[in-house]
């Protein structure tokens, strides 16, 4: 078992990651925005990767819960 800081760490090290993923398909995605190429699928899936961002940054997770709270 871990330190509680050591868990604690190793969330927002995990949280810190999934932000950074969903940034990275936001930003290729906005290029094709840029481009004039996204499909429509495209778009709604830019719309949702900007969900879970602020859902991320807002120290939730995707699904919901409270980041470090157990299910």
């Amino acid at each position: 078992m871990l330190d509680p800081t050591l868990e604690a760490a190793r969330c927002e090290l995990d949280l810190a990651e999934a932000e950074l993923a969903v940034l990275k398909q936001e930003l290729i995605l906005q290029r094709l925005v840029d481009t004039g190429e996204p499909t429509e699928e495209a778009r709604a899936a830019l719309a949702r990767l900007r969900d879970t961002l602020a859902q991320l940054s807002a120290g939730g997770s995707p699904d919901g819960e409270i980041a470090g709270e157990a299910a």
